[in-house]
């Protein structure tokens, strides 16, 4: 992995959509978790985050063979016979265990350096902001091939095994990205990829802050920058503290609800489940709103039932998109579902500071 040492020609990469403050959450002191402003050379290699992860496979049948042979040959004693090799089958191989990180889900959840992992450091636990452009390298280990989805949003392969992907007959210099942008991104054995994923919000059809011009505390503007959004580039533009910075204005104000609960727009399509009568999962904020004003505002400050655990506290409430593999016994480990090859991406909103060392 050879990463430019200064900004590619052309780009503009210091700060994509915005100031570092804005760019990595309300409140970040300065933090700028990137290895680089660039994936590549590239000026359309530009990133914000970046997450790295390790996919693979293991045989728990195989690990015990070889473990038995050991501690075979550490405890003989007989004057002849011993054994002084292992001879440990690796066919048939049928995998039980299914790893991100060298972690099954729930553990690759945990912070990274987890003192209960001493032997797999890293976490698999990625966070956005809406409008970020998140780098992720993948490296597929064992023996496998893994169907990588990421809901959400397609990703723009980038390259793969370090190579950029560039239009093999563009006129421009330098030539444009020619990479697909692919629903599933299949880890290979002894290979790897880059790709970009975003997500904004950007035509749902609803406002996902909840705003509403009915009451003023969901009151808030958005202005659109030429690109459709509530940013820096708007006139008037958002500040630093906007906390619904990079908003896709032509659904602001739009309702999701018939008649909701709390101060939100009205007359939408939909009516939202009671979260007392449902499984609440552990990444599920208990509305479909992003951040703590709008859940607030719908819910309440306990939109889930007291007492719940939860990956996604009130403060945060962000909205959840599984990323795992699309093979659904490879969301399992030792077939106990969930498990496996499962991580989730937490798109968090513009108030809440992402933390990159946990």
């Amino acid at each position: 992995m050879v990463l430019p040492t200064a900004t590619p020609s052309g780009a503009n990469c210091s700060s994509l959509h915005s100031d570092i403050g804005q760019e990595l959450g309300i409140g970040n002191p300065g933090n700028d978790f990137r290895l680089a402003v660039a994936a590549y050379n590239h000026p359309e290699a530009c990133y914000d985050r970046e997450y790295l992860t390790q996919w693979m496979e293991l045989d728990a049948h195989i690990h015990k063979q070889a473990e038995n042979q050991v501690q075979a040959i550490a405890s003989c004693t007989a004057a002849v016979g011993c054994p002084t090799a292992l001879d440990v089958k690796t066919e048939p191989y049928h995998p039980s265990y299914f790893m991100i990180n060298g972690r099954s889900m729930p553990d690759n959840m945990d912070p990274s350096y987890a003192p209960n992992y001493p032997n797999q450091p890293y976490n698999a636990n990625p966070h956005m902001h809406p409008g970020d452009m998140v780098l992720i390298r993948v490296v597929g280990q064992g023996h496998w091939q893994h169907p990588f989805h990421e809901h959400g949003n397609h990703v723009r392969i980038l390259a793969r095994d370090g190579n950029l992907i560039l239009s093999q007959n563009d006129t421009v210099s330098p030539p444009r990205l020619g990479g697909r942008m692919e629903f599933n991104t299949d880890t290979t054995p002894g290979q790897a990829f880059d790709g970009i994923f975003y997500w904004s919000g950007k035509g749902l059809g609803w406002d996902i802050y909840g705003h509403s011009t009915l009451y003023a505390a969901a009151t808030q503007p958005c202005y659109p920058d030429a690109n459709g959004y509530y940013t820096k580039n708007s006139s008037p533009a958002a500040g630093a503290t906007t906390p619904n910075y990079y908003e896709w204005c032509a659904d602001h104000n739009h309702p999701l609800e018939t008649n909701p609960v709390g101060e939100m727009a009205k007359g939408g399509p939909a009516t939202q489940f009671d979260p007392l009568v449902a499984t609440n999962g552990l990444w599920y904020n208990g509305t479909p709103y992003l951040g703590p004003d709008a859940v607030g505002r719908n819910r309440g400050n306990t939109p889930l039932p007291v007492g719940s655990a939860s990956q996604n506290p009130f403060a945060e409430s962000g909205i959840a998109f599984m990323w795992h593999s699309h093979n659904e016994r490879e969301i399992t480990t030792n077939d106990v579902f969930p498990g496996g090859m499962l991580q989730m991406m937490l798109v968090d909103p513009p108030v809440w500071y992402i933390d990159e060392t946990l």
